[in-house]
């Protein structure tokens, strides 16, 4: 029983740790996204005038 225990109190910290990876990876592509349509919009508007 304490083996079973403590095998998901390692698994939920594991999955604690995936979570707050994701999450930066998140916000640091967000950033990338969001200049990158910035930016092909700008190309487009360019090449239309």
């Amino acid at each position: 029983m304490e083996g079973q225990v403590n095998q998901i109190e390692l698994t939920n910290q594991f999955v604690e740790t995936q979570i707050s990876k994701a999450q930066s990876e998140l916000a640091k592509n967000e950033k990338l996204y969001k200049t990158l349509g910035t930016v092909l919009g700008l190309v487009i508007v360019i090449l239309l005038i």
